[in-house]
């Protein structure tokens, strides 16, 4: 109980630090203003220096010339932020829905846990979409339906392999437990939320990575 105690209390100071901090350094992207206090909610203290390094320089773009010629130069620090930006989404969505699964008790194939897990997963994925779609209108998207297929299109595989790790981790950190539904009145749930999160966070990398690769996503 105090670890997760201390585990929150650090999440909460690292996303109203980098929310602080952030008015004096506007990002390119409007969304990212949003981003990175809530990537501190998922990185305890860590989150700090992840928006110092990442943040505070936005990572490299690839030029135009590349994008002309469909060769897209990218790095693992565009994988980083790009992580973020899916990982927001998804964050804010399992927030609102946890509850709300709770007050519905909700249930998927009898558990509750796969209830809990069905509601958050869809209210991540609309979310994880709408942070797409709003750099897809700011890059000069004008087409609403365009920008929405673009969105899916660029942060479906991104947002299944983030909530996967969460859910993953969040199980094993439950023992197995699936009968029983999470407490989220407890300390204990929402700290280990926060150790899921980040889990999830780390293995959507590499997935994201691959995808702005391949140009399916851009570099945020």
């Amino acid at each position: 109980m105090l670890l997760y105690s201390l585990i929150i209390i650090a999440s909460l100071c690292t996303a109203l630090g980098i929310a602080w901090d952030i008015r004096h350094h506007p990002q390119h992207m409007k969304v990212m203003s949003v981003t990175w206090p809530v990537t501190g909610l998922y990185m305890p203290l860590f989150g700090w220096f992840v928006w110092q390094a990442l943040g505070k320089r936005p990572p490299d773009h690839p030029s135009h010339s590349s994008r002309q010629g469909h060769q897209h130069t990218v790095s693992w620090r565009n994988a980083c932020v790009s992580a973020t930006h899916c990982g927001a989404g998804c964050v804010i969505g399992d927030i609102i829905a946890a509850p709300v699964a709770a007050l519905t008790k909700v249930t998927l194939a009898g558990s509750a846990f796969f209830g809990h897990t069905l509601m958050s997963f869809v209210a991540a994925f609309l979310l994880g979409i709408f942070f797409q779609y709003l750099p897809m209108r700011e890059m000069g998207e004008k087409s609403r339906i365009a920008a929405l297929i673009k969105a899916v299109k660029a942060d479906t595989i991104s947002l299944i392999i983030f909530q996967a790790g969460m859910f993953i981790c969040l199980w094993f950190l439950r023992r197995g437990d699936v009968n029983s539904a999470p407490d989220t009145g407890s300390i204990t749930f929402w700290g280990q939320m926060v150790v899921a999160m980040f889990v999830g966070y780390v293995i959507s990398v590499p997935a994201n990575y691959l995808l702005l690769k391949r140009g399916i996503k851009h570099a945020m």
